[in-house]
């Protein structure tokens, strides 16, 4: 399915000091671990082995509490591991969008470490992407022409709620900020049609297919196969679909097995088709700020 030509981009990848994992999710990645060390060198020999070329990593706020001072650190972590890449890493921030001075945060991160952009995970963070609150956040990422990773979506960790990333909450946003770029992580499993909306009405938005696996073997492709069939019906294409893997809580080769899978498997009433599979593995991209992300 790849040509010698073709490159593919993971738009949704993580990193950060493991010493600062919190135990509910190191339980879960212990629990998916793969061949790859979760660190830098991990990633980097996981993209050469699978025919990544370049990969977007970011850090988790852990939770709400967070503070920005803790945060540094890891954004810290994610920057250094993207100047050390050889440009094979594109490095988001992440803050707390409701602490006193994280506009002053944002500004430090953007323009004093240049970071390639945001990632806010509403589910962790204990807040809505619609909250009145983020609205300077917003705005300075729309005037930086840089885009806001979110995770969208089920997460399907307690003790975390997956109402905060209801896709239908991001229309608020995407609809007060037409240039800013936000990128729905997961595609908001399992709310394909609230995606589908959101993709059908705005040109700022876009979706990663990340961990859109079943649970079970017999449903593993399922659905991969709805989040296609679904957002090609309503939205009319797959061009606003961007890989990712979500690494390490997913493995890239698994995910592009699957994405392979998922076009070995379309037909004629499945709406979506191999080519357009061949489309979000190879072609798909996001465009920020008038260039190419």
């Amino acid at each position: 399915m790849q040509g010698s030509d073709e490159m593919v981009i993971d738009y949704h990848g993580h990193l950060w000091p493991p010493g600062m994992t919190p135990g509910m999710l190191q339980t879960d990645i212990e629990k998916r671990k793969g061949k790859y060390d979760f660190n830098a060198d991990g990633l980097l020999k996981s993209m050469e082995e699978n025919g990544i070329a370049q990969t977007v990593v970011s850090a988790l706020a852990f939770s709400g509490g967070m503070e920005n001072t803790q945060i540094r650190k890891l954004n810290d972590y994610v920057w250094e591991a993207r100047e050390n890449s050889g440009e094979k890493l594109k490095a988001f921030c992440t803050l707390n969008p409701l602490e006193e001075g994280a506009e002053d945060f944002l500004r430090f991160c953007m323009e004093d470490k240049d970071f390639d952009g945001l990632k806010l995970h509403c589910n962790m963070q204990e807040f809505y992407p619609d909250d009145q609150r983020l609205e300077p956040i917003y705005k300075r990422m729309e005037k930086y022409g840089k885009p806001i990773l979110f995770h969208s979506g089920g997460i399907g960790i307690l003790p975390y709620q997956d109402d905060f990333g209801r896709p239908v909450r991001f229309d608020a946003a995407a609809s007060r900020h037409p240039d800013l770029t936000i990128i729905l992580g997961h595609a908001g499993r399992i709310w394909y049609q609230e995606t589908a909306m959101l993709l059908r009405k705005h040109k700022n938005v876009y979706a990663d297919i990340s961990t859109n696996f079943g649970k079970t073997p017999e449903t593993a492709v399922y659905p991969m196969k709805e989040l296609l069939k679904i957002v090609k019906g309503w939205a009319g294409s797959t061009k606003h679909l961007v890989f990712g893997s979500d690494f390490p809580f997913y493995e890239q080769g698994r995910t592009k097995t699957l994405l392979e899978k998922t076009a070995c498997e379309a037909g004629t009433e499945s709406l979506y088709t191999e080519r357009d599979v061949k489309e979000i593995l190879y072609e798909n991209r996001i465009r920020t700020g008038g260039k190419e992300l």
